[in-house]
């Protein structure tokens, strides 16, 4: 279904309480800087998707642009805890865009969790941005008729299983688990998603910061934590379109980012490598 099974996101929210703070922008993330310099360092580790952003204050044909050129499939997040001032103006603007860069393309996207959604944008209901998630869609479908969606919602405790709005209008069906908010196995969230929904299924955002104290099974090490979520992909036994890396790049901290980023990504801040995490993704490659 996608290029590689194997995929890694890239932070494209912006923080509302540090002074809208893009992520985009706080990692470098951005054509004129690493954008480039980061899909070229995934390809090396054998990643032809990516997940990404095209947040509305930024502009959208120059990020396509850099992820045609370099090749790789993109699950484009159209929000990720934003506030669309114009939702159908956005959605022209998109539209647009992918038909001036790759018209011939599957145009995958994503709305980011739109349960969580209320607590980083205030004002703002799941109601109210799942609706405004539909007039996008309509929007996008209209003109693009290769669109596919993904739809990625938490999946650490059972009663989140049911919080994908989008899953009747969606092509995947993505769940997001990291192991300090983990109440259950990944195996068990897989199919049960998979069951509820009958669709295919992937891990739309996993990821190990390391340090933190809450962990699962006492795993602190990048490399070991995504042998342990493929290691749970084979047990649930469910359809499986994909694994994504999330977030790729050390992020800067939520609660301080223009002081510290967070130890949780394959490439850090100097474009230096973590070596566990690297060493995991070569040897998945490397596997027959």
């Amino acid at each position: 279904m996608f290029r590689s099974f194997l995929q890694a996101g890239f932070e494209c929210g912006r923080l509302e309480w540090q002074g809208n703070f893009c992520l985009l922008t706080g990692t470098h993330h951005l054509p004129e800087a690493r954008m480039a310099a980061h899909y070229a360092i995934l390809r090396a580790h054998g990643i032809r998707t990516a997940r990404d952003g095209l947040p509305p204050w930024l502009p959208i044909e120059p990020r396509l642009r850099v992820a045609r050129e370099a090749d790789m499939e993109v699950i484009w997040d159209l929000n990720h805890y934003w506030r669309h001032a114009d939702p159908e103006g956005y959605a022209r603007r998109v539209a647009e865009a992918v038909l001036a860069v790759a018209p011939a393309e599957t145009f995958w996207c994503c709305f980011n969790e739109t349960s969580f959604h209320p607590r980083m944008v205030p004002g703002e209901s799941t109601a109210f941005v799942v609706e405004q998630a539909r007039r996008i869609l309509a929007i996008l479908r209209e003109r693009l008729p290769r669109l596919r969606l993904v739809t990625s919602e938490p999946a650490h405790r059972p009663h989140e299983i049911g919080a994908h709005a989008l899953a009747d209008t969606a092509d995947v069906v993505g769940i997001n688990v990291y192991p300090h908010d983990l109440r259950r196995s990944i195996a068990r969230s897989l199919r049960d998603v998979a069951a509820r929904y009958g669709k295919p299924v992937m891990i739309a955002e996993t990821g190990l910061h390391k340090g933190h104290p809450r962990r699962w099974r006492g795993i602190d090490d990048k490399g070991d934590w995504l042998r342990h979520v493929l290691a749970e992909v084979e047990r649930s036994r469910a359809p499986v379109a994909g694994v994504c890396l999330y977030p790729i790049v050390d992020s800067p901290a939520w609660n301080a980012p223009h002081r510290h980023r967070w130890d949780h990504g394959l490439i850090h801040a100097d474009l230096t490598l973590d070596p566990s995490l690297s060493a995991a993704l070569l040897e998945r490659r490397a596997a027959p």
